[in-house]
């Protein structure tokens, strides 16, 4: 999993705190993957703004677009 968060986002303060808010929205699904995939998550202009739930919403969205997560499990 990789993230890219572009200098046209803010200083490096606005940077860390986004990356860490996707590590976390990202961490949620993990266990859901359905297989072994290289992702790349690029934040756009609007993720500073975004609170953890707004992303963690967004996350879960893009990666039931891409098909890459399956059912929750009981754990």
């Amino acid at each position: 999993m990789g993230f890219s968060v572009s200098k046209k986002l803010g200083k490096a303060v606005v940077r860390n705190r986004v990356k860490r808010l996707l590590r976390e929205a990202v961490r949620v699904y993990l266990g859901r993957l359905s297989g072994r995939y290289d992702i790349v998550i690029v934040a756009r202009k609007k993720a500073p703004e975004a609170g953890p739930s707004e992303l963690s919403e967004s996350v879960g969205e893009l990666f039931g677009k891409l098909g890459v997560i399956g059912p929750p499990s009981d754990v």
